[in-house]
């Protein structure tokens, strides 16, 4: 049965049996159909047309195909619009168990959200003429975002199982001063930053994970078992952290094997793969690498304000088990052209940001954030050192700036506007049509 059917089947009975409620949940026996639906128009300075597949179907941040003024009926400004279902079932004894299944929708297409499509449909595609990319973690699967089962107890801790968000991806929603929104955000569009290197490892299939606290303190932990996707791809992570009075702080740490950072076959590419047999429309290229990070962040509350500010240190580093051409990615799709050798130095990355909310009254809040992301020099050869566009392992910058305003008519409908100011400079614009642009979206939102 096609997986959207079967999603959307369970969706539609959930809903079936939450109507004849009397009160304004849809929970019933303890399982709840909840969701975020979020819309809106953006206007690029230097943009793409849409795609109707990806997290996102407008380029927002500065990217490399950016080329033109566009307007775009863009999806998932503030929030990545989702359908899910979760439930709670009281065990005895203090215990609980849990489960979560939520998949990643595109209003403007109506498709579950694939963003390894958006590149395969660029596939051969002249740089000028692309349409809006971006690799993703969400990759077609029926629950894109998360499907996991676990036990809860208030003395010993939460134990989960399945498809879940990385602890670096929770810490990134937890302190990202602009909701981790895709159309304000450095760290909220590009999951550089949430799956430590790769957008791709924002999330780990055949994962577990535990969380713990007491008191103040919360500690976890969460290990990926490798050799899910045909290739070595293990990842460890742990996080520490404390409330004390308004203030919130977590310190992360995660190790990863075989991230993966996926790009569109160049037109030479196309020719080799469809000769070679493989289905264009579900292979990509790929950049293998391990990588660690650390990260710190935090937040303080102070009566109207909230003050956000967090660190994080990315090293990539060559695959200790390399990939081959016909590895399989996420979603099912088919690697042609790996690179296990983009790190013969490691490229080194630090990415920071603060930011503050004012919640002005009840209903109406300001957020601004200012996000800065550096890399190293990591090239070889002649360009050794280099500090200018001429390769995409010279040294760079990125900086971006956010401001946006939100209005709630009710708890579950709101309406926004803000805009993003975002560049691209040195060896982060290599091969760039222009090196910034400006993104201002206004949209509404509908969260039940």
């Amino acid at each position: 049965m096609n997986k959207f059917l079967t999603s959307a089947a369970a969706v539609a009975l959930l809903c079936g049996a939450a109507a004849a409620r009397a009160d304004d949940t849809a929970t019933i026996n303890g399982i709840t159909f909840y969701g975020i639906l979020d819309v809106g128009v953006t206007y690029d300075t230097h943009g793409a047309p849409e795609n109707t597949y990806g997290s996102v179907n407008d380029p927002h941040l500065i990217q490399k195909y950016g080329n033109k003024s566009s307007w775009n009926l863009s999806n998932s400004n503030l929030n990545q619009s989702r359908i899910g279902l979760k439930g709670a079932e009281d065990l005895g004894d203090g215990w609980t168990g849990l489960f979560k299944l939520e998949t990643a929708v595109n209003l403007s297409g109506g498709n579950i959200v694939d963003g390894l499509k958006t590149i395969s449909m660029n596939n051969g595609v002249a740089q000028q003429s692309q349409t809006t990319f971006a690799d993703s973690s969400h990759a077609g699967e029926a629950f894109n975002r998360a499907a996991y089962v676990g036990v809860s107890n208030d003395k010993f801790g939460t134990l989960t199982a399945g498809r879940q968000t990385t602890m670096q991806a929770d810490l990134i929603g937890t302190y990202d001063p602009l909701y981790n929104g895709y159309g304000f955000s450095l760290i909220g569009f590009s999951g550089t930053a949430a799956g430590s290197g790769s957008t791709e490892d924002a999330r780990w299939d055949n994962s577990v994970k535990y969380l713990y606290s007491y008191g103040p303190f919360r500690v976890g932990a969460q290990y990926q078992f490798a050799g899910t996707i045909s290739r070595n791809d293990n990842g460890v992570a742990a996080d520490v952290g404390f409330d004390y009075a308004g203030l919130s702080v977590d310190g992360v740490y995660v190790h990863k094997k075989d991230e993966i950072s996926a790009s569109p076959l160049s037109a030479a590419q196309v020719l080799t793969a469809s000769a070679a047999g493989f289905d264009i429309t579900k292979t990509i290229a790929a950049t293998a690498f391990d990588a660690d990070s650390y990260t710190i962040a935090g937040r303080y509350t102070w009566e109207q304000f909230k003050f956000f500010g967090g660190f994080e240190y990315i090293k990539s580093m060559n695959p200790s088990s390399p990939i081959f051409a016909g590895n399989y990615d996420i979603g099912g799709y088919q690697i042609y052209a790996p690179n296990n050798t983009a790190f013969t130095n490691n490229r080194e990355q630090e990415i920071a940001w603060v930011g503050a909310r004012y919640q002005a009254t009840s209903k109406f809040e300001i957020d601004a954030a200012w996000y800065y992301l550096h890399q190293n020099s990591y090239a070889t050869g002649a360009n050794t050192g280099c500090s200018d566009t001429r390769a995409s392992n010279c040294s760079g910058e990125q900086h971006v700036i956010s401001l946006l305003l939100d209005y709630h008519f009710t708890k579950k409908f709101d309406t926004y506007a803000g805009v993003m100011y975002s560049d691209a400079l040195n060896g982060l614009g290599n091969g760039f049509l222009h090196n910034n642009n400006v993104s201002p979206s206004v949209g509404v939102r509908y969260t039940f």
